[in-house]
């Protein structure tokens, strides 16, 4: 029976749309949480961490990204989330691409690609005074002594954004990899240890100094590694 003009859509038509605006809405999310993951290789491969750009992978999520984007919707909210996903994705790609050329160039500066990173996330956030973040188990000390850690290369700084797997994994790397720069033992050291204590402290260090968010920074301090929180707040 035809539908008569100016009468609402049949129940079946609307719990259809609702159906598909939940699933589209899923995918998004889905969608959102696979380009930070691969914003953190990225930054795991331009910090020298990992040694394979993910470049595959950043074809394959622009072309999910831009189907997305592509798919129509009534729901203005759900419209505003995919334009603001193209667009991050947009904006992280430009600067993936301009640091890769840079590594390959010879010019390349890790500081400058977080500096980079980070003014595209956030321009307006200020930062509390970093804090140095517990890791248990204890580190046994290591056999060179004293006077060979302070003769060690230095590790380069690296700052990561974010409690999630792909980003906790990527400090456990960096602080591995500090670590072992400065001829330290890493035998006891486990990515579950280091994930629980971040995860643990990062509430407290929100109420504590009313922050936003918090990052943490690998550093060389006296010689050892040490892995620092930032209060954003």
């Amino acid at each position: 029976m035809p539908q008569k003009p100016g009468s609402p859509p049949p129940v079946e038509d609307s719990l259809a749309l609702k159906r598909a605006n939940e699933l589209l809405s899923d995918e998004t999310s889905k969608t959102e949480e696979e380009l930070e993951a691969l914003k953190a290789r990225y930054e795991m491969y331009l910090l020298g961490i990992e040694k394979r750009e993910p470049a595959r992978e950043r074809t394959e999520m622009k072309r999910k990204v831009e189907r997305l984007k592509d798919t129509f919707t009534k729901n203005t909210g759900l419209r505003f989330r995919l334009q603001t996903l193209h667009a991050r994705f947009l904006s992280y790609e430009r600067l993936w691409l301009r640091s890769v050329r840079e590594k390959e160039a010879g010019t390349y500066r890790r500081d400058l690609f977080k500096a980079r990173l980070r003014s595209r996330e956030a321009p307006d956030r200020g930062a509390a005074e970093p804090e140095e973040v517990g890791l248990p188990p204890p580190e046994a000390p290591s056999a060179r002594g004293p006077a060979r850690q302070a003769m060690a290369p230095p590790a380069p700084p690296a700052t990561f954004s974010g409690t999630s797997e792909p980003q906790l994994r990527a400090l456990y790397m960096a602080y591995v990899d500090a670590k072992r720069r400065c001829k330290e033992d890493v035998s006891r050291l486990s990515y579950e240890s280091l994930s629980k204590s971040v995860q643990k402290q990062v509430p407290e260090l929100m109420a504590r100094f009313k922050a936003r968010s918090v990052d943490f920074r690998v550093e060389v301090k006296d010689g050892k590694a040490v892995l620092k929180a930032i209060p954003r707040v």
